[in-house]
């Protein structure tokens, strides 16, 4: 019976290999020593490297020795958490994601790493004899390195998980005449998925106006949204004037940052998209429009309904279909197509060819993007145009995005430390010493340091008792 268990176990073990060699990823299985313990056979086609190259060494002599550029395993281990980056191996580029797989009692036990090629596209090929409604798709890949050919779709880089539901979700919704509200952080892209819905619908030959209702001083939101009559206030044009909606009529009007509208503008904008009908300040006859909304904020409009500040009817009237887009730091896959989009698009612009080092790369998809979407193209934009070397480094990034919120790249530093001459305890110490004054030299104040790293004010003060950034705080 024992020996019966064993043969079902190794051939158990069999199948789970065939399986993984079946997958389009590459997988690199490790320990939590940084031993490589499998690779699958993509991996060894993606990569260049045989499994006998990498069996049973470690990931830290892998990487000392110039086989990897970078390696995720010591983060993945010291966080228990998913990490991401970018390894450049026998001259192709590939993105690996970290997960940890945890034993019994929380501790990570094994790194399994998927590795994907984000350069070479001869795996497309394949795929296009096999997969005919994906032709044009893969056919613009193969034929074309130009990043905003490959990864742009409407204006919109769809790469991760979040940004592909999101699309599929607006292809049942464009098409029909339903309200849409779009919800989202500043800068995430809201104007961009209202431009796409535009124009996948059946009003797509027509006009697309947006208006900023953050933007226009509220004495003058009323005439810039339903227009004037002739003579009716001072200033007045002696003709009149149209507002969005009659400007918009048979098209689409986007409402941005809706969520800033006063509440009397707000009983006179659910008037107008219920009844379909306005009425220009001054005047009293009431012109019919048929004009398609989306609107759009940033804010939480059931707490503004809530607290009173939003009206309840207006916001059930602009939920018929919501779309929530998440922001940049939770589809980290989008980052680096909407990397190479925008560095394309800004070297094209001022006649340059300036690229990112890989440090750079891992600094930039590790960092949390406050600003979102918006801040990373304004980054590229003015990194481009500072360029003088024609190669963005780690050094070159402005001071937050190296010091800021993203994830260290590495242990990288670990050489820093004496490994092998020093106790993992002492070693472990002098690095979180080392990231507390970093976060106080960022933050400049223990008790956003205390909030930051999700730990008690006395533990920061403890570990950085010796170090001079600590300063009492009033």
């Amino acid at each position: 019976m024992e020996k019966d268990t064993r043969i079902q176990h190794r051939n158990i073990n069999d199948h789970l290999i065939k399986i993984l060699n079946l997958l389009h990823d590459g997988i690199y299985i490790s320990d939590s020593s940084g031993v490589t313990l499998l690779v699958n056979e993509p991996y060894e086609r993606l990569t260049g490297i045989s499994a006998a190259k990498v069996m049973g060494k470690s990931v830290l002599e892998l990487k000392e020795s110039g086989v990897f550029s970078s390696i995720v395993n010591p983060e993945v281990v010291r966080t228990a958490e998913t990490v991401t980056s970018v390894q450049e191996v026998n001259g192709r580029k590939v993105v690996l994601h970290g997960h940890p797989v945890l034993d019994e009692k929380g501790n990570v036990d094994l790194v399994v790493t998927f590795v994907r090629d984000i350069t070479v596209f001869s795996r497309l090929k394949e795929e296009i004899a096999s997969q005919k409604s994906l032709v044009d798709y893969y056919q613009k890949q193969v034929s074309t390195l130009n990043p905003e050919d490959v990864f742009l779709n409407d204006g919109m880089v769809a790469a991760s998980s979040a940004s592909k539901k999101i699309l599929k979700s607006l292809e049942s919704m464009a098409p029909t005449d339903v309200t849409i509200l779009i919800l989202g952080e500043t800068g995430v892209g809201k104007d961009v998925l209202a431009k796409r819905i535009h124009h996948r619908s059946l009003r797509a030959s027509t006009r697309f106006l947006k208006i900023d209702c953050s933007a226009i001083p509220e004495s003058l939101v009323e005439s810039e949204l339903f227009g004037y009559a002739p003579g009716a206030f001072s200033g007045a044009r002696s003709k009149g004037k149209k507002g969005f909606f009659e400007r918009s009529d048979g098209g689409t009007l986007f409402l941005d940052e809706v969520g800033e509208l006063s509440l009397s503008m707000q009983t006179k904008l659910l008037r107008a998209i219920h009844d379909q009908e306005i009425i220009r300040v001054g005047s009293t006859r009431v012109t019919r429009v048929d004009v398609r909304i989306i609107a759009a904020t940033n804010q939480d409009l059931e707490a503004s309904v809530a607290k009173g500040t939003f009206r309840s009817d207006l916001f059930y009237r602009l939920k018929v279909a919501v779309v929530k887009v998440p922001p940049l730091r939770e589809r980290k896959d989008d980052i680096l197509p909407l990397m190479m989009v925008f560095l394309h698009r800004f070297n094209k612009k001022y006649g340059k060819r300036v690229k990112l080092s890989s440090k750079a790369e891992n600094t930039l998809i590790n960092y949390d993007w406050p600003g979102n979407v918006r801040e990373l193209e304004n980054m590229i934009h003015s990194s481009v145009v500072k360029s003088l070397k024609g190669r963005i480094s780690f050094k070159d990034l402005p001071r937050g995005l190296a010091t800021g919120t993203q994830r260290p790249e590495t242990l990288s530093s670990f050489g820093s430390h004496d490994i092998g001459k020093r106790p993992l305890k002492e070693i472990i110490g002098n690095i979180e010493r080392e990231l507390i004054n970093e976060a106080l030299t960022v933050y400049k104040s223990v008790s956003k340091v205390a909030e930051v790293l999700q730990v008690d004010r006395s533990t920061v003060f403890r570990k950085t008792r010796n170090s001079s950034k600590i300063q009492k705080e009033k």
